[in-house]
């Protein structure tokens, strides 16, 4: 085998065109490889779509802002709407109170000249009652004592009841008695009316009248134990521990030990003059 020849030979492997040309350009610079072109493309993709989703988180903030700006402007125009309506409806209160205040001053004012008014009527009214007969005297008589003539007694009427005003003191019970002595009874005052009335007629003197408070019975009582006085007298709702009987002045009802000697108030209705 030393006496033989060796041959070496050299393999080449055949190349692509583009290769080669790849290899070596006419201007003899060497054109890069694809993987490079795809490791020096792969940063610029990664930005791209950081700015694509940069982009639309913006968008999405610019929206959701935008909403918040559109409900915020829609609750601003309903309130104002709101404080419109109310101040519109204030408004209308405000008139609407001022005319009532009206009416009230001038209802209150026609109803101060119809109490003037009403007041002066019955003021006539007694004036006329009087000159027409429902105040007048009744007459009755009656045997002087211990001479067996006649007096007569005056009895001042007004409506359907007459009174009589003692000249003569008395204590409570002696007034009692003398007005059942005339077939009366001591006064029973029925209202405001009739006290109003009478205390006028008392000419600064003092009469006893027919109110008492009852010991055994603790409470005050009318000598008339008919229809309820409508009478609201302070003295009723006193309570004492011995016998106090009332008296009549021209400026109020007062209490007193009964034993006190006064004037007498006696009364009777007219319809009881004619069964005599």
């Amino acid at each position: 085998m030393s006496d033989q020849e060796v041959t070496y030979s050299t393999l080449r492997f055949l190349q692509s065109p583009s290769e080669s040309q790849n290899r070596l350009r006419p201007d003899g610079t060497q054109r890069p490889d694809k993987t490079e072109e795809k490791e020096s493309s792969v940063p610029w993709h990664g930005i791209a779509v950081t700015l694509g989703i940069l982009c639309l988180l913006l968008l999405m903030t610019v929206t959701v802002l935008g909403i918040k700006i559109f409900q915020y402007i829609q609750e601003k125009h309903q309130q104002e709407e709101t404080l419109r309506n109310l101040s519109q409806k204030y408004d209308v209160m405000q008139n609407d109170n001022y005319l009532k205040k009206q009416l009230l001053t001038k209802k209150t004012s026609e109803c101060d000249r119809l109490n003037e008014t009403l007041q002066q009527i019955e003021g006539l009214d007694l004036v006329f009652t009087e000159k027409k007969g429902c105040y007048h005297e009744n007459k009755s008589s009656e045997s002087l004592p211990n001479t067996g003539k006649l007096k007569e007694l005056s009895w001042w009427c007004w409506g359907v009841k007459c009174y009589y005003f003692t000249v003569e003191a008395n204590n409570w019970m002696g007034c009692n008695q003398t007005c059942e002595s005339h077939d009366s009874s001591l006064l029973k005052i029925d209202d405001a009316k009739e006290l109003k009335l009478l205390q006028p007629k008392t000419c600064q003197n003092s009469y006893w009248i027919g109110l008492s408070f009852r010991k055994m019975e603790n409470r005050w009582k009318w000598i008339d134990n008919g229809i309820p006085s409508r009478l609201n007298l302070t003295i009723m709702h006193h309570r004492f521990g011995k016998s106090e009987c009332a008296f009549l002045t021209s400026t109020r009802i007062e209490t007193i030990d009964c034993y006190r000697t006064y004037n007498c108030i006696c009364e009777k209705r007219i319809d009881c003059f004619n069964k005599h």
